[in-house]
């Protein structure tokens, strides 16, 4: 497995434990520095949403947004 694959997979998996914000924030940022756009990210929130609860999803995107909101601050 590629960096980038293993990221989208630790992505998913803390996303579904739940409550684990920080280390969400952490993976999602990771995803950027090994070359997914913020883009592809968005589309994969949107498609774990089948896999974990809205709630949880919900907690992904509104996560994702404040990485790349910290990203495009800097």
């Amino acid at each position: 497995m590629t960096f980038k694959q293993r990221e989208l997979v630790t992505i998913s998996i803390i996303t579904a434990i739940g409550d684990a914000d920080p280390m969400l924030k952490s993976h999602l940022g990771l995803s950027l520095n090994v070359g997914w756009s913020p883009e592809r990210l968005n589309e994969f929130v949107n498609v774990i949403t089948s896999t974990v609860s809205k709630e949880k999803s919900a907690t992904a995107a509104t996560v994702l947004k404040e990485v790349l909101k910290t990203r495009k601050s800097k």
